[in-house]
């Protein structure tokens, strides 16, 4: 069993589980996600998540959503690249108002059979030659190869757009802490502004006799 999940995670899952947590709703997170999704001027921090055309589709669930995405082709006017991956993510609470996503990445059922449908077809062909067995066991194996490998390096790439794309768009709903300042703050600043001032009228007082005596000498000596 532990050798089928392992040949499972690394036949079909594409990235390791990623955990956010964030200080607000289930449905905050949604609206976030639905609005970091469409492309605005009015969010041009987010504009790198949109290089190459990229688009996102959130699709809510009953306990989180299913995100998918996929990108233009340069060489191929309004043509998109397939769906290579699909994230699921499930809420669950944080506490004190908080809510933890937990994403796990897979690659596209439709898109794994992508993967063997090219290689398979060539196999087909590749039987009825008249070259030796090891040659054509080689070379059917390396197709399948190289066939999953790209199959899943593009849903790695995906998995890990989509995943910085979540955490992007849920930075702008997550409040941060400002110290409020406190009923006796005021009153604190108030008194230490009341104490310099007494004490500035002390030592006015104080040595306003020897300023006015001073004055007098200066009178005196300009009248000789």
């Amino acid at each position: 069993m532990s050798r089928m999940n392992t040949t499972l995670k690394q036949v079909w899952y594409v990235y390791p589980p990623v955990a956010v947590t964030v200080k607000a709703s289930r449905m905050e997170c949604l609206r976030a996600l639905a609005m970091a999704s469409k492309p605005d001027v009015k969010r041009l921090h987010l504009r790198n998540l949109f290089t190459d055309g990229r688009r996102y589709y959130v699709e809510q669930r009953k306990s989180g959503f299913r995100l998918t995405s996929n990108s233009t082709i340069p060489w191929r006017r309004r043509a998109r690249t397939a769906v290579a991956a699909v994230i699921y993510a499930e809420f669950s609470d944080a506490g004190e108002g908080g809510t933890r996503i937990l994403m796990r990445s897979r690659m596209r059922l439709f898109y794994l059979g992508e993967a063997l449908l090219i290689p398979g077809f060539i196999t087909s062909l590749l039987v009825y030659t008249p070259w030796s067995k090891a040659l054509i066991l080689a070379l059917i194996l390396t197709l399948f190869g190289l066939s999953w490998l790209s199959h899943r390096l593009t849903a790695t790439l995906q998995a890990t757009e989509m995943v910085y794309f979540v955490e992007k768009a849920l930075e702008d709903i997550a409040p941060v802490d400002i110290p409020i300042l406190g009923a006796t703050t005021e009153p604190e600043y108030i008194t230490q502004d009341r104490a310099f001032r007494e004490q500035w009228s002390k030592f006015y007082e104080a040595h306003k006799g020897e300023a006015e005596g001073e004055r007098d000498e200066v009178r005196g000596m300009r009248d000789e």
